[in-house]
């Protein structure tokens, strides 16, 4: 029944990614590259998330996460596949909804729940998608292998996990973290949350996909990781009134900028770094 879906999604994708498109180049003046805006901001990312849709369309990723069980009896009856879903599930939550959060800049953000899940929810399902079609393409790639002694299951998970470790944090540090998040990282929560977060994440993600097969289950857990962060970090409304302090700074004089994250004369004074090693709280100012 789902099935029939996959068509339609995918041209509701291309047709949303073809609106968001003409917005952006319509209104570029609107949209500076020296400021964070968070208007724009929502328009960069909604064509970031289209692209990533139809990528899982053309990979087959989207046909399979509407049309395989979200979890067979076999998957049920399964003492080790219960275990490592509980255990992917309790290091997402552990690593984004707790690290990930614990140490991220807020500034004096509003907090808006509702619309920070919302985004949350687009970013997950969509850098889920992309993970998938990376796996799909990677295994198709290794799939003509005529070597007995090439595991292939092993071997396209290497590739999907080296793709993905290449693109995320270069697409986030030179992109993402610019142009569409507000600034929400130092140069040390940047370190913590690579290998505390991602990384694992996706090790751990990419081998319970490849033993298991649970595409649904998978894109899943990128959602749960995604509202964690988005709502960690009080990602604001598109209409929401931005700071000075949102707009994340890059390298200058490097060939390619990369984003430094918040710089602070004194980590350990700095009312927006609690979570420094050292701090003491705000300096106060004599009277």
């Amino acid at each position: 029944m789902l099935e029939s879906l996959v068509t339609p999604i995918a041209i509701a994708a291309a047709i949303i990614l073809v609106i968001l498109l003409g917005l952006y180049l319509r209104n570029r003046r609107w949209m500076p590259w020296n400021s964070y805006q968070a208007g724009p901001a929502w328009i960069r990312g909604g064509i970031y998330f289209c692209i990533c849709w139809l990528l899982s369309y053309v990979s087959g990723g989207l046909k399979l996460i509407l049309t395989s069980p979200l979890a067979t009896s076999d998957n049920l009856n399964n003492t080790s596949w219960i275990g490592f879903t509980a255990l992917c599930v309790g290091f997402v939550f552990m690593a984004y909804s707790v690290l990930w959060v614990r140490y991220t800049v807020r500034f004096n953000r509003p907090n808006k729940p509702l619309m920070s899940t919302l985004f949350g929810l687009l970013w997950g399902s969509s850098s889920g998608q992309l993970f998938l079609a990376t796996w799909l393409f990677a295994t198709k790639a290794v799939a003509n292998i005529d070597a007995s002694w090439v595991n292939k299951p092993v071997l396209a998970g290497v590739i999907a996990w080296s793709l993905m470790g290449i693109w995320q944090p270069n697409f986030h540090n030179v992109y993402w973290d610019h142009y569409i998040a507000p600034e929400h990282d130092t140069a040390l929560t940047q370190k913590i949350k690579a290998l505390g977060c991602h990384v694992p994440n996706l090790a751990i993600t990419l081998l319970y996909l490849g033993l298991f097969h649970n595409y649904a289950i998978f894109v899943g857990f990128q959602v749960i990781a995604c509202i964690s962060a988005a709502t960690g970090m009080h990602f604001p409304a598109p209409w929401a009134k931005s700071s000075e302090l949102d707009y994340a700074h890059r390298t200058v004089g490097t060939k390619v900028p990369r984003c430094t994250g918040y710089v602070s004369d004194d980590y350990t004074t700095d009312p927006y770094t609690p979570f420094h090693p050292g701090w003491t709280g705000p300096q106060k100012t004599p009277v």
